[in-house]
Formats: structure tokens, C-alpha cells, sequence
């Protein structure tokens, strides 16, 4: 069996369409209209015809007053096409077939699936002079392998308009094989030519045969030059190969007027007369050739498509992970004056808490370790003060007002860069972003507008232009009021900024943990225990985020390792109370302190992007996503369905 002609691979011909359908639509693919031509003629001119019993099809096709209907009439043998008279004067597609098919289940349904309607029988011949669905006429004179086809005139109307091209375009599309008569006015007419070889062409090559009516005065040698020049138009220098063979139908008043059929003589003295070579064509044989025809532009054109989904989905992942970028720096900025004191203060309680009895006992009995703590601190801060002149502590409403600065200012940013065309982002060509960013630019090769572009101070700007799949979520991101969306978001800032109850639960672990890596001595434990005491209550404690690690920096350092799947992150604390604190005492409270700080301001960061995301990105990104992992099993799916097809074409 021709391994076409399994099931299996019309199975994964099917599911090919499919897939490439749905991936065009939802990648709002470029090449949509293409995809869906494509997958019409697998529908139309591929599926149907793999029916066993299937007559092979052929379609009479010509421009306006070339004798059509007076062909179609010789063919079947009888009058069952309107003749004569102005041109267009048929308006349907006229289906013809053996009567012995009458009653055979499935034929006639699978001849006219292509046309979107179920048979019609026709009842009258004047049906065919209205616009509407094809109709179905059961020849007795035809043989059953065949089934004629009568079309409308493609070329009734002028430029671009033309009433009955898309009629005619479907029946031709339909056919296996197409019978094409002209006449000495329309022979060298380009626009029909043209329009035929698109049809013969488009996906698959199918073979004709040439009528030319021709005036009796004319040479067999000129209506072969004139045929000559038809086949050229239809199928360059190929036409030797796919022209089946070419007939001459005289002029003759009788035959334009319906009263006898039209004489058809070959040029070629060793070919059979039309009818009988129509007859004599093997459908299954004919069908094979134009099967393994479709079938390598089925996979041709299929693997370009496919290429083109996975092009589209590249695209979109690198934006999302250019947007995502954007986020992580927004998200930063929107944190860049934290202040550290409550978290700090509730880590001092629990650690008092959970203090040994003989020290709480020393505390309630005149806080004997941290009175001497305090004069040093205080001697600190003088000698730090006049020698230094250190910039003075901000106080609650500065603090509180350079939050909600920062807040508005990167969430604005964040939004300005999800409604841009394109995604900009500008990084140093160390970060380990850029490399990602940038392989992932040169994997697309600049056909989607992607750019990147790289300064002499070792810096690269990526643009990275918005996914189409993403213009209606953008659309509305952007004509959201803004004000209101800002004004929200500076109305949860009091919450996000607050302590939780599973960071309660992690500042708990965090002092258990703290306790075991601290040194035996009580005297220690004391003195960190009135450290703590005092530093919520002598200075704010705030942070700034760095891309970097902030070498010779002032203050404490907090590496936050790769949050959000991005480059390490590391935050400055400054705690302007040490000041004048020994080295060994500063690095003591820094392993004190730095989880501490580690865990406020990743839980702080999380809070911030979910509300970004919720307020800002949310929509794009979960689009985005969810049109990702759609895309990923369709083109799954899809390359599955080019093997398998790939793999039966070469076993013909």
C-alpha cells in the first residue's frame, strides 16, 4: 500500500493543519493568510480525494464565451448546461457524475466538502443562471472514475473584480486534473493564464489538457504555436511534462447554438480523443502523482511555517524576559530607602525573649551590661561626629516620603516600558543578562526588529520591539487611568511594608540559628543583647540595592543570590549608630544582623514585583505565558507530524 494513502499519515496530515492553523492564530502570525490558504488546500484538494472509490475530478475552466458549458455538454453527453448567449451566463458550479453513484454512500458528500455545503441535486437547468451553491447532476453517460466539473467564467467583470472568481477558484482547487479551453482572442490573455497557474500550482502541480477553438482557417501549426505559448504561461518550462495534451474544437454556429456537440480533434495523430483519455486515467495512479506532489509541499511549506512559530515564540520569550528585566530594576528602585528599624526591633525582642533566665534577671536589675554598651556607643557617635560630620539620620516623615517617591517613580517607569513599542534595556556587558539576552538575539537574527548595540564604556542597550500576540492586553494596560492605579498602589504601601507572620516565623528560626553560632561566653551573649536594644532606638536603619558587589563600601553588606532568577543582587545596610565600633565587634553584629537583613528585604522585594505584576505586567506576562506553553505543545505536535509525513514521502 502507498504509504500515502495510510491512515496514519493522514492522521498526522490533519493534525499538521490543525497545529499550523492554531499556531497562526495565536502567534498572530505574519503569514496567517498564507498558513490559511495552505490549509484550505489540504482540506479541499488532499483529504477528500484518499476516499477508496473516489473518481477522479476534472474541471472544465475557461474566460467568458470561450465554450465551457458547450464543452462540459460534449463530455457528458447530454444538454444539462445552459449555452449560448451573453457571457457569465452560468452562476454556479455545475458537479457531474455516473448515475452508478447514485446511491454509493459518502461520494457525492466528499465532492462537494470542499465547497462548505452539502450536495444539491439539480432540478432544472435554468438553477445554474442564479447565483448559489454548486449543484449535482447524475450522468448516465459518464464512466464512474470520473466526475466533470462545469465553472463559472473567472474573467466576466473587469480588474480586480471579477463576480464569479472566487466560485471558480474553489471548483478549480477541487479538481485533480483541469481541461482548460481558450479561443484565438483570450489564448494570450496573461490575467487569466496567470490566474489558471496559480490554481495548477499553488500547492502541488496538477496536469491539464488544452482545447483550443480555433477558426477553421487556421494551421494545426498555428493553434499548436498558440497552445505553445498557453502551456509557457501556465507552467514556464515545465509545460512539456504536465500538459497531457492538446485538442482543437472548431468554430460552428450549430455547435455555439446547442444543436450538436463539439468536435474535438487531437493534434497529436497517436492520442486518444479527449473523452477517452479522460476515461482511461487511472484516478489512484493520477491522484499518487499530485499526492506526492501535495504531499512535498505539505511538508515544504509546513517546515516553513513551523519555522516561523518557533521564530515567534523566541520573540516572545525574549521579550517577556526583556520586560521581566525591566521589573526586576523597577522592583529594585521601589525599595531604595527601606528603613530596617521595625524588623530589627522585633528581632531584638525575640531574641530578649529567648534570653537565658540569669540574663533577663541582670536586665530587670539595672541593665548592668548595657549601660557600659551605651557610653561606648555614645563615645562612638561623638568621635564619629567630629571627626567625620556624618550626614544626620532622616527622620520617620523623610523616610516615609522618599518611599512613596520611589514607589511611584519606578512603578511609572515599569508601566512606561510595558505600553512602549519596544522593550529598551541597558546593561553592563558583564551582568550575566546581557549574555543571555544576547544569545538569544542572535539565535532570531535580527527578523523581528530586534537590536542590540554597545558602547565603547562597555555598556549594551537591547531593544527588543513588543509581541503582536500581546497588542490587546498592552491596549489595555495602556488606556487604564494611571492615577487611580498609582494611587492604589501608594494606599497598600503601609501593608506590603509591614511585618508577616511567616517573616514572624523566619525571624524566630533566624534567632534560634543565631544562638548556636554564637560563642559560649554569656558576656557575649549579653552585650549583642543590649546591641540590639539599642539600635532600633538610636538610628534608622535603611539600605540601597547594587547590581554589584559594592566593594569599599560604607556599611554593612546583604547578598540576595539570584532572586528572581536573575544576577545576584547585594544591599548596602548602613547603620549609622556603629559608628566608632571595633572591627571585631561590627563583624560580630554583621553575622548578627545580615540574615536579618537578607530575609526583610527579600520578603520586602517579592511584595513589590507581586504588586507590580497585579498593578503593572501581570496581564502581558500571564498572556504571554500561557500563549508560550500553548505554542510549545502545537509546535510539539507539529514537528511530530512533519516526520512522520517526512518520513513517507521518501518511502515512495
Amino acid at each position: 500500500m502507498d504509504p500515502l494513502y495510510d491512515e496514519d499519515t493522514l492522521g498526522a496530515v490533519r493534525t499538521l493543519k490543525d497545529d499550523a492553523a492554531a499556531l497562526a492564530e495565536l502567534m498572530a502570525l505574519d503569514r496567517r493568510s498564507a498558513i490559511e490558504g495552505w490549509k484550505q488546500s489540504v482540506e479541499t484538494r488532499l483529504l477528500p480525494r484518499l476516499m477508496p472509490g473516489f473518481p477522479l475530478v476534472a474541471a472544465i475552466c475557461g474566460g467568458g464565451s470561450s465554450g465551457k458549458s458547450t464543452l462540459f455538454n460534449t463530455l457528458a453527453g447530454e444538454t444539462v448546461s445552459p449555452t449560448g448567449g451573453r457571457a457569465g451566463i452560468n452562476r454556479r458550479m455545475l458537479v457531474s457524475i455516473s448515475a452508478a453513484h447514485r446511491h454509493t454512500p459518502g461520494i457525492a458528500e466528499a465532492l462537494f466538502d470542499p465547497f462548505g455545503c452539502p450536495p444539491q441535486q439539480m432540478e432544472r437547468m435554468d438553477q445554474l443562471t442564479t447565483p448559489g451553491d454548486p449543484l449535482l447532476h447524475y450522468g448516465g453517460g459518464l464512466p464512474k472514475d470520473l466526475a466533470l466539473v462545469d465553472t463559472p467564467d473567472f474573467d466576466t467583470g473587469s480588474g480586480g473584480s471579477y463576480q464569479n472568481r472566487e466560485m471558480a477558484e474553489r471548483s478549480l482547487q477541487a479538481a485533480d486534473v483541469l481541461v482548460y479551453i481558450f479561443t484565438n482572442a483570450n489564448y494570450n490573455n496573461r490575467d487569466n493564464t496567470d490566474f489558471i497557474a496559480r490554481m495548477l500550482t499553488a500547492v502541488g502541480t496538477r496536469k491539464c489538457f488544452l482545447v483550443y477553438r480555433a477558426y477553421p482557417d487556421f494551421t494545426d501549426k498555428e493553434v499548436m504555436e498558440h497552445a505553445a505559448t498557453v502551456a509557457r504561461n501556465l507552467y514556464g518550462n515545465r509545460s512539456p511534462q504536465h500538459v497531457l495534451g492538446v485538442y482543437r474544437a472548431g468554430e460552428d454556429n450549430r455547435v455555439a447554438a446547442g444543436q450538436r456537440p463539439m468536435t474535438l480533434v487531437p493534434l497529436d495523430p497517436g492520442r486518444p480523443g479527449l473523452m477517452d483519455a479522460l476515461a482511461q486515467m487511472d484516478p489512484r495512479q493520477v491522484r499518487g502523482d499530485l499526492h506526492r506532489s501535495l504531499f512535498s509541499d505539505v511538508v515544504r511549506q509546513g517546515q516553513g511555517f513551523l519555522h516561523d512559530a518557533r521564530a515567534s515564540v523566541d520573540h516572545l520569550s525574549l521579550y517577556l524576559e526583556s520586560l521581566g528585566a525591566v521589573q526586576q530594576r523597577c522592583v529594585r528602585d521601589a525599595l531604595g530607602h527601606l528603613p530596617m528599624d521595625a524588623v530589627v526591633r522585633r528581632f531584638s525582642e525575640i531574641w530578649q525573649e529567648t534570653d537565658p533566665v540569669h540574663v533577663k534577671i541582670m536586665r530587670r536589675t539595672g541593665r548592668v551590661v548595657e549601660t557600659p554598651v551605651r557610653l561606648l556607643m555614645r563615645a562612638a557617635k561623638w568621635i564619629g561626629g567630629t571627626r567625620a560630620n556624618p550626614d544626620p539620620v532622616p527622620t520617620g516623615g523623610e523616610t516615609a516620603a522618599a518611599m512613596e517617591a520611589d514607589l511611584v517613580r519606578a512603578a511609572g517607569r515599569l508601566r512606561q516600558a510595558a505600553v512602549d513599542p519596544a522593550v529598551v534595556l541597558e546593561l553592563p556587558e558583564s551582568d550575566p543578562a546581557a549574555a543571555s539576552l544576547g544569545q538569544a538575539v542572535r539565535h532570531l537574527g535580527g527578523k523581528t526588529g530586534v537590536s542590540v548595540h554597545r558602547t565603547d564604556a562597555g555598556m549594551v542597550t537591547f531593544r527588543v520591539p513588543h509581541h503582536p500576540v500581546l497588542k490587546d492586553a498592552q491596549e489595555a494596560l495602556r488606556s487604564r487611568n494611571w492615577s487611580a492605579a498609582a494611587e492604589d498602589m501608594l494606599g497598600r504601601q503601609e501593608a506590603l511594608l509591614g511585618l508577616t507572620r511567616q517573616l514572624e516565623s523566619d525571624l524566630q528560626r533566624l534567632v534560634g540559628e543565631q544562638r548556636e553560632r554564637l560563642t559560649t561566653f554569656d558576656q557575649i551573649r549579653q552585650t549583642f543583647s543590649a546591641l540590639l536594644n539599642i539600635i532600633p532606638a538610636t538610628a534608622a536603619v535603611t539600605y540601597v540595592l547594587h547590581t554589584g558587589d559594592p566593594v569599599g563600601a560604607v556599611g554593612m553588606k546583604v547578598k540576595l543570590a539570584g532572586l528572581f532568577g536573575l544576577n545576584d543582587l547585594y544591599a548596602l545596610v548602613a547603620i549609622p549608630a556603629t559608628a566608632g565600633m571595633k572591627k571585631a565587634d561590627l563583624r560580630q553584629l554583621e553575622a548578627l544582623l545580615g540574615p536579618v537583613a537578607r530575609a526583610w528585604l527579600t520578603y520586602k522585594l517579592t511584595a513589590i514585583a507581586a504588586l507590580f505584576e497585579e498593578m503593572i505586567t501581570g496581564s502581558l506576562l500571564q498572556q504571554g505565558r500561557d500563549a508560550l506553553d500553548t505554542a510549545a505543545r502545537r509546535i510539539a505536535s507539529m514537528a511530530k507530524s512533519l516526520e512522520h509525513c517526512g518520513r513517507a514521502l521518501e518511502k515512495t
